[in-house]
């Protein structure tokens, strides 16, 4: 008797648009995202985040609903066609996998995924931004269309010379929002004389809180 094989489920914490992609390369871009549960770097639970690889994170992804990639596509038809679908976290390599990848192909979309680099992706995609959370020794994705640096990065030995064997297209350097005014201002001058000094990198902002969009 032949096995069947149970449908492969995702930990999907929200799926939404069409919106505007706020930052790295593809800042302005129309798309939907799939914001998938789960991250290597903090656990999502507010008691835990100063103490987390990641304490600056902004994004809530700790709830989720198990969904099959035929839920997540019917999902996506009722929001209605963009080019572009948006894979984030949480940390995407976690769960993203070859059959959602071709789901999302066989209706049409172009696949833009964000990593923090730590884990190698299972599909190929049609346009990868690795924004590091962990020093070279421990980025394991060394080719991307578009690398993205936070700055300034608490941890010294993330900074941007540090990253010259990732083979990406474009650089970029990203002032942490700390929800301060004085201190963010700071951060974004900061990265602004770096550039000045620094061939290669470009000033990222994060553009969809600029123009109210999630």
């Amino acid at each position: 008797m032949k096995r069947i094989e149970p449908e492969r489920r995702y930990g999907v914490h929200k799926i939404f648009g069409p919106t505007i992609q706020g930052e790295g390369g593809m800042t302005g871009t129309v798309c939907h995202f799939i914001r998938l549960s789960g991250c290597n770097m903090w656990d999502g639970r507010p008691e835990t985040r100063a103490d987390s690889y990641c304490p600056f994170c902004d994004t809530d992804f700790f709830d989720h609903a198990m969904m099959s990639s035929n839920q997540i596509m019917e999902h996506l038809c009722e929001l209605g066609w963009t080019q572009w679908v948006t894979i984030s976290g949480g940390e995407p390599a976690l769960q993203l996998d070859p059959e959602l990848v071709h789901a999302l192909h066989a209706y049409g979309f172009k696949v833009a995924v964000e990593t923090n680099g730590t884990r190698h992706l299972q599909a190929e995609v049609d346009y990868l931004t690795v924004s590091p959370k962990l020093p070279m020794s421990q980025t394991v994705v060394r080719q991307c269309d578009s690398l993205k640096l936070l700055w300034p990065h608490p941890n010294p030995a993330i900074n941007p010379s540090a990253y010259d064997a990732i083979d990406a297209k474009e650089r970029y350097l990203q002032p942490i929002e700390t929800g301060d005014p004085i201190r963010d201002a700071t951060n974004i001058q900061s990265a602004i004389n770096y550039l000045y000094t620094t061939p290669g990198w470009k000033l990222s902002l994060q553009t969809h809180k600029m123009i109210g969009v999630e």
